[in-house]
């Protein structure tokens, strides 16, 4: 009796009921199922950033007699085949990324890619490992989950290289963050300085300001004040510095 509700499986497909039957709507997650010498695997296409977490199925039949069909990618054996291949190809893209990335902003853009991609790629170890202990003695299946094997840990080495290239270029721009604070606070000292030695000058200026400059230099008690302020100029340089220096 056939199975009234659409099934991700084409209906060409000489399935056993006890595969179809187990198969709703949508395909689900990454898994085989054997049945009647029958096997079928349901694995997920490489995930992608604006994918917003709907994942792609594509299904490999590996029937009584050996032979091996596939959806929607036809082909087969070489569907299996491109379809790890293109793991292979989106790991040495993003691998590529990493060396290029000088920023934690492009270092985060790979790793958005590569977080989903390793959890598919890790799951699609696990099927195929599956598969391969249902048919032991399938060269095919040994050599496919060889090559996922090989997949799963390129995707690993570029997830924790991109990790580690954001945690350095953190810490490099804290640091530089923290030399340039420091660098402003040694201006900031120095013209605390100058502002300490010029501020009495500048208040005996502002007095005098108001006679002609004439009359100022004629007057006998201008260079003794302004002596003095330069004298207290020093003064209160001198004890900021003991200050600084205290601290």
């Amino acid at each position: 009796m056939s199975n009234p509700c659409p099934s991700p499986i084409p209906e060409h497909w000489q399935l056993p009921d006890a595969i179809r039957n187990r198969l709703g709507v949508e395909p689900g997650r990454q898994r085989v199922m054997d049945e009647d010498n029958h096997l079928l695997l349901i694995l997920h296409a490489p995930p992608t950033p604006d994918d917003d977490e709907l994942r792609r199925a594509i299904l490999f039949w590996q029937d009584h007699e050996d032979e091996w069909e596939s959806h929607p990618e036809e082909g087969g054996r070489e569907a299996l085949r491109n379809h790890l291949q293109r793991y292979a190809d989106l790991a040495h893209r993003l691998d590529d990324q990493v060396e290029a990335a000088k920023t934690p902003r492009d270092f985060f853009e790979v790793m958005k890619q590569t977080n989903p991609l390793l959890r598919a790629a890790r799951n699609q170890l696990n099927v195929l490992e599956e598969a391969r202990s249902a048919r032991p003695d399938s060269r095919f299946l040994i050599v496919m989950r060889d090559q996922a094997v090989a997949i799963d840990r390129a995707i690993e080495l570029v997830a924790a290289d991109a990790k580690s290239g954001m945690d350095f270029t953190m810490a490099e721009n804290a640091e530089q963050q923290a030399q340039f604070s420091y660098e402003a606070g040694i201006e900031a000292r120095r013209l605390n300085r100058l502002v300490a030695f010029f501020f009495p000058i500048a208040t005996l200026v502002a007095v005098f300001g108001i006679n002609k400059p004439e009359d100022i230099l004629h007057m006998p008690s201008f260079w003794i004040v302004l002596a003095v302020g330069v004298m207290a100029g020093f003064l209160v340089l001198f004890v900021l510095s003991l200050r600084m220096k205290a601290k």
